[in-house]
């Protein structure tokens, strides 16, 4: 989502093993080594050291960013990978501390967690953080900026903690009601809009900027009453040097790579039935990578079609593999505020096979409209791929699309945009203080109005 529980990622297995797979990258440090270093001087119990001089000849100074999220640095989403991967970056040149329940420490601030009492909440490996108003206080009391993951109960106190200390905002936007109600059991249009409005009330309109991951996400909230400003910077992805597109085998095997949760949003039986479907089934292999509540169904479903299907957790080097040797990847999820697995597919020069549909941004990346299906039709999805097995120059045109709008979201480029977004907001933040005292009231942008 867009946070941690809306997309799936090419990710490394969470240290409890109840992940999906992480980055294809090496991910970012153990525990005990993902904090980077600050001055020794730093007070006990306060995660930032006193402000520094400019860094490596920088005109601005170091900013001091803090980080809200429930889970921060176990891989069980699109999300929360994607955020490591924001935070290493920026730490090679600002402090940056976190707040989540998996942090190791120092700078970090760990708190207690807990898992919601469902079945498929405790199988997802997501782990929500008990907020502690003191902790969150002598982290913020020093921040330059806090930036929020998600719109949970940690995020919620922080949140008037930071108002309190007048300290500016930046909501994230990475998760959607779908995620969490689709994975209760819960297919509710009623109540999805009934969790935005109560979100936007209580959480984003309260903020100073919300960042969405794309302007689907930025849509969604207009639609449902938002009225804080926007900001629409991707997630960014890492860009590997592409390998070498595979060349079909001997047998004429055609291999299907998916890569993601097992869970009720990202609908991998469709590939599943689609692949049953095909005229070229007696080719097919395919890889459903992942793990999550629907693992075993998954894999019943693959057997009762008589598809060749590995279905599960795969270890780091070994999805490295099947990716290098996959000819297209093929993405059904229903629920996606970006879409980091495909975004981390295209960066490697995979061809992607993207669901569209009214809750789902994947989409906008796939490479033509050779590469998009509807939402949750198998046998559209079955149409899509017996074209495009048999029209092998379509695989290579997506393959160059493909990698061309990997580059266009770059990380490096992302990273950049957030840290502009933080310095308007310390400014707007620093304009809002001073018109306090003048008589004009500011607006939603911090400039002043009679």
């Amino acid at each position: 989502m867009g946070l941690a529980t809306g997309t799936g990622s090419l990710v490394t297995p969470n240290q409890g093993g109840g992940g999906p797979h992480g980055p294809l990258v090496a991910p970012v440090g153990g525990l005990a080594g993902r904090h980077g270093t600050l001055a020794p001087s730093s007070k006990p119990g306060t995660p930032f050291p006193p402000r520094a001089a400019p860094y490596l000849g920088r005109v601005e100074p170091r900013l001091r960013l803090l980080f809200v999220a429930d889970t921060a640095f176990s891989p069980t989403g699109g999300g929360v990978v994607s955020a490591q991967r924001t935070i290493a970056r920026l730490r090679r040149v600002h402090d940056v501390a976190v707040v989540a329940a998996d942090a190791a420490g120092p700078p970090d601030v760990r708190l207690p967690g807990f898992v919601l009492p469902l079945r498929r909440m405790r199988r997802s490996g997501f782990v929500m953080a008990r907020p502690n108003r003191a902790a969150l206080h002598r982290a913020l009391a020093r921040a330059d900026v806090v930036h929020l993951q998600l719109p949970f109960w940690l995020s919620f106190a922080a949140l008037a903690e930071a108002r309190r200390l007048r300290v500016p905002v930046v909501a994230g936007v990475l998760v959607q009601p779908e995620n969490l109600l689709w994975n209760a059991g819960l297919r509710s249009p009623v109540l999805a809009r009934w969790l935005y409005r109560a979100w936007i009330r209580a959480y984003y309109d309260r903020a100073d900027v919300v960042l969405c991951p794309t302007r689907f996400a930025e849509a969604k909230l207009r639609a449902h009453g938002l009225a804080a400003p926007t900001e629409v910077i991707s997630n960014g992805v890492e860009l590997p040097e592409a390998a070498p597109y595979p060349a079909l085998p001997a047998d004429g095997r055609f291999h299907l790579l998916s890569v993601g949760r097992l869970a009720t949003e990202k609908r991998q039986e469709i590939l599943l039935e689609a692949a049953a479907r095909s005229r070229h089934r007696a080719r097919l292999t395919l890889t459903l990578a992942g793990a999550g509540p629907l693992e075993e169904a998954l894999r019943r479903l693959a057997t009762r079609l008589g598809l060749r299907a590995d279905v599960g957790f795969l270890p780091r080097e070994e999805l490295e593999r099947r990716l290098a040797a996959s000819h297209l990847f093929v993405h059904c999820g229903e629920v996606e505020l970006e879409g980091i697995a495909v975004l981390e597919a295209l960066a490697a020069g995979l061809p992607t096979l993207v669901a569209e549909g009214p809750e789902t941004a994947a989409a906008e990346l796939a490479p033509g409209l050779a590469f998009r299906f509807p939402a949750g039709d198998a046998a559209a999805l079955a149409a899509r791929l017996d074209d495009l097995l048999d029209h092998p120059a379509l695989l290579a045109a997506g393959r160059a699309r493909g990698l061309a709008i990997a580059r266009s979201r770059s990380l490096d480029t992302s990273v950049a945009r957030l840290e502009a977004l933080y310095r308007r907001s310390m400014r707007r933040r620093a304009g809002t203080a001073r018109l306090g005292t003048t008589g004009l009231r500011p607006n939603a942008l911090g400039e002043p109005t009679q």
